[in-house]
């Protein structure tokens, strides 16, 4: 489930980051509605690619697993890494 660089939407990648980042870099569980996006026009395969995007590069550690209903992805054991980190004030001037 592979996303290619074309493909990417940043803001995507912006609001996984940072809703760990708010809650203290590491959470038990977090999961993803669509209300997470800001009313924004994103799709749950969206987020789950770029969940998994963000899991394959390093920017979170921790697993994925499946949404049920409303949520549509959930990341276990869910850590922001400095690389995370770094990538929420380079890219998107968030410290």
């Amino acid at each position: 489930m592979s996303i290619s660089p074309n493909e990417r939407k940043d803001h995507i990648v912006y609001f996984l980051l940072n809703k760990i980042k708010e809650n203290g870099e590491s959470m038990e569980e977090v999961s993803y509605t669509k209300e997470d996006f800001d009313n924004r026009e994103v799709t749950q395969e969206e987020v789950k690619q770029h969940l998994q995007f963000a899991l394959d590069s390093k920017y979170l550690e921790g697993e994925m697993a499946e949404g049920d209903g409303s949520v549509w992805a959930t990341c276990k054991n869910a850590v922001l890494t400095t690389e995370g980190r770094n990538v929420l004030r380079k890219d998107f001037f968030k410290v």
